[in-house]
């Protein structure tokens, strides 16, 4: 291995303007096969994703923490929307989370049964202590953020 090479880790991919649709997962692959190219994916997984009517759905098989999907790119500024469905239960979280390698965290969790609204924490450097925000109702909406 030559990791003491400048040369040798890949550089990290940034964000370009784009709508994502998942009329397949075709770009959708494992965080176990992914080598780091963001030109031959455009998203990693863990757990079980499926391709459903033009959407992909995130499932929870029994005795798993569930699916999560990670962008391959990096987004330094701009505008992030996403549009999604949750799931009911106890138990369940359905989050949207923006996750910076310095720990910078904003999330929106929409937590077991009380789907009517999101709960949104601000973490800067993994520090945890910070205040969680108020509860935002669930069709809130504000510049580059949808909960719808």
């Amino acid at each position: 291995m030559n990791s003491n090479s400048l040369d040798s880790c890949v550089p990290a991919p940034v964000c370009q303007s784009n709508d994502y649709t998942f009329a397949n997962l075709d770009r959708v692959v494992s965080n176990t096969k992914y080598l780091g190219d963001s030109s031959k994916a455009d998203w990693v997984y863990s757990g079980q994703p499926l391709s459903y009517n033009g959407q992909v759905l995130l499932t929870m098989a029994e005795g798993t923490v569930g699916t999560l999907m990670a962008s391959t790119t990096y987004v330094w500024y701009g505008k992030i929307s996403a549009k999604f469905s949750t799931s009911a239960g106890a138990g369940v979280v359905t989050a949207f989370i923006l996750l910076g390698d310095s720990k910078d965290e904003i999330d929106f969790e929409f937590v077991g049964v009380e789907l009517e609204s999101a709960q949104t924490n601000f973490y800067s450097q993994g520090v945890t202590n910070c205040k969680q925000a108020p509860p935002l109702p669930r069709h809130y909406s504000t510049p580059g953020v949808s909960t719808n």
